[in-house]
C-alpha cells in the first residue's frame, strides 16, 4: 500500500476525486497530476502507475461520471412500461441528465465535451453501451426488426442533435420541454418507420 494507506484502487479512486474537485474549483484545464498527488499525499510516481498522464486521469474523471449516468438510466431500460416508452425515456432523462450537468458543473462538462471532441475511448465505449441499450428495447418494440444493432445505430444518430454534448451547451436558453417536445416527434417518426420497413 501507498503512505496514504490505500490500495491501490482505493488510490485510484481517491485521484479521480481530488481530480473532479480541482476541474470544478479551477476548470480542467489548469488540472496538473503533480498537483493531485501532492493532495494525496503522495508522488507523482506513484499517480503514474495509475495514470499514464493528465488526459487519462481526464479519461478517469469524464468516465466515473459517464458510469452514474449509466446507472441512472440502465433503470429506464430494465424497467416496467412499454419498451417505446422507456426508450422515450432513456432519450429524455439522457437529455435532462446533460442540460443539468452543464449547468450544474460547467467545468467536469467541459472536460466531457473535450473527451467527445478528441474521440476519447472512455466517450465511445460508453456510446457503444448507449446504442446497445436503444437496441435492446427496439427488439422488444419492434419484435420481428431484422437488425436490431444497425436500427440501433440508426436511433442513436437521429438523437445526436439532442444528446451531443456541445449541442445541448448551445441548446440551454432553448426551454427543456420545447427540446423534449422535439426529441418525441423525431423517436416516433423513427418507430413507426422502423415498423413499416422490418
Amino acid at each position: 500500500m501507498p503512505r496514504t494507506g490505500l490500495a491501490p484502487e482505493e488510490l485510484k479512486q481517491r485521484a479521480v476525486e481530488v481530480a473532479s474537485a480541482r476541474i470544478k474549483a479551477a476548470g480542467y484545464a489548469k488540472l496538473r497530476v503533480t498537483d493531485v498527488a501532492a493532495e494525496l499525499g503522495v508522488s507523482h510516481a506513484a499517480l503514474y502507475g495509475h495514470f499514464s498522464g493528465k488526459a487519462d486521469l481526464l479519461d478517469a474523471v469524464v468516465g466515473h461520471w459517464l458510469d452514474i449516468a449509466r446507472d441512472t438510466l440502465l433503470v429506464t431500460v430494465s424497467g416496467p412500461g412499454r419498451p417505446e416508452e422507456r426508450l422515450e425515456t432513456l432519450m429524455i432523462e439522457r437529455v435532462r441528465l446533460k442540460r443539468a450537468a452543464a449547468v450544474r458543473d460547467p467545468e467536469l462538462y467541459e472536460a466531457y465535451c473535450q473527451a467527445t471532441d478528441r474521440l476519447r475511448d472512455v466517450v465511445q465505449c460508453h456510446k457503444l453501451v448507449w446504442r446497445d441499450q436503444i437496441a435492446r428495447l427496439l427488439a422488444e418494440a419492434v419484435p420481428d426488426l431484422n437488425d436490431p444493432a444497425k436500427a440501433a445505430l440508426l436511433v442513436q444518430s437521429s438523437m445526436y442533435g439532442f444528446t451531443h454534448p456541445r449541442l445541448v451547451l448551445e441548446n440551454l436558453d432553448t426551454p427543456g420541454d420545447e427540446i423534449e417536445s422535439r426529441l418525441r416527434a423525431v423517436l416516433h417518426t423513427m418507430i413507426v418507420g422502423l415498423r413499416g420497413t422490418r
